[in-house]
């Protein structure tokens, strides 16, 4: 019975690092955005470390790309830049190469949805 359980817990043990590696969000991801009927369209290159810390570039309304901070925790994404002065806050949730979530900026909010890029 002992070793049933021990070789059930090490299969979940397994299964579980496995699940968090298909969250990985490195690569490249387009996301459109909206704060208040202000469109935020955004084209990013993500690279997520073994930390879960989120870094990267993105490129904000085809204007010039901005570095981008952030961390990873399970299902949820947080990220952040600054463009124009302003700092966007970032905050979704993860389901596969699809994320979708908030947009907080200068006491604005908004929403957003996007999608790895295939290839």
């Amino acid at each position: 019975m002992r070793s049933a359980l021990a070789a059930v817990m090490t299969a979940t043990l397994l299964l579980s690092g496995s699940a968090r590696a298909a969250a990985d969000l490195s690569g490249k991801w387009t996301l459109s955005g909206d704060i208040q009927g202000n469109a935020v369209n955004l084209d990013c290159a993500f690279t997520e470390a073994a930390d879960a810390r989120l870094s990267g570039r993105c490129q904000v309304n085809g204007m010039e790309a901005v570095d981008v901070s952030g961390v990873v925790k399970g299902p949820a994404v947080e990220f952040s830049f600054t463009v124009a002065g302003y700092t966007l806050n970032y905050s979704g949730k993860i389901d596969g190469d699809a994320m979708a979530g908030a947009i907080d900026v200068a006491g604005a909010s908004g929403t957003f949805s996007g999608s790895r890029a295939k290839g």
